[in-house]
């Protein structure tokens, strides 16, 4: 029992002095020691073309109805007593007047819209006639074509057949919006009521 006690006496004396120096060591520093380091990553993100054209895929156009009297002035009928009436003043193709006309230039506002993305910020945006004629039974619309007849203009105020127009980016609140101008031929329109069977193509193409 001696010599055990002796060993823990003679462990203990020998480990104070370790545990003095490293008390003292922290008390000098008053903290432990790290190290730390740090790297910036560079990001890059490539985007492709991305274009977005909002259109109505039916339009139904409705004329406001119209009446009116058109006073063509007086006439005088020489009648014979056999009944027949001779004038030089009847009304005629030649001397009516016209109170509506053959063809009507009308625009549609805001029917076609675009966004998106480009390598230049813009867009091409083009417009056709792909069915010119509107019928109902024998009685016929006609869409004119070509440039002067049918056009787009964007809210920047370009027009034409074709047109360059800006994109200003994915966010439908920055979306250009457009106009559709057409001209309509009424000259062989005979009835009235629903005409069908016109269509435009309207074309967006990233530039």
């Amino acid at each position: 029992m001696r010599k055990t006690h002796a060993g823990i006496l003679l462990c203990i004396a020998l480990l104070l002095p370790c545990t003095s120096l490293l008390m003292a060591v922290s008390s000098a520093s008053g903290q432990t020691s790290s190290s730390s380091t740090s790297g910036q990553t560079s990001v890059s993100i490539k985007l492709p073309d991305c274009i977005i054209l909002h259109y109505y895929s039916g339009l139904t156009i409705n004329f406001e109805q119209f009446t009116s009297p058109v006073d063509e002035g007086s006439a005088a009928f020489d009648v014979q007593w056999s009944g027949e009436a001779k004038t030089g003043n009847s009304l005629s193709e030649e001397n009516i007047g016209v109170a509506l006309p053959n063809t009507v230039s009308l625009e549609l506002p805001n029917v076609w819209a675009i966004r998106g993305l480009s390598p230049s910020g813009n867009a091409k945006v083009s417009i056709s006639v792909t069915k010119n004629l509107l019928v109902s039974g024998p009685s016929r619309i006609t869409i004119e074509k070509g440039s002067g007849n049918i056009e787009i203009k964007d809210n920047a105020g370009n027009t034409g057949t074709m047109i360059n127009t800006t994109l200003n980016g994915i966010t439908p609140s920055e979306a250009t919006m457009g106009n559709v101008r057409m001209t309509l031929d009424f000259s062989e329109t005979t009835r009235a009521g629903l005409h069908t069977g016109g269509q435009y193509k309207i074309t967006a193409e990233t530039i």
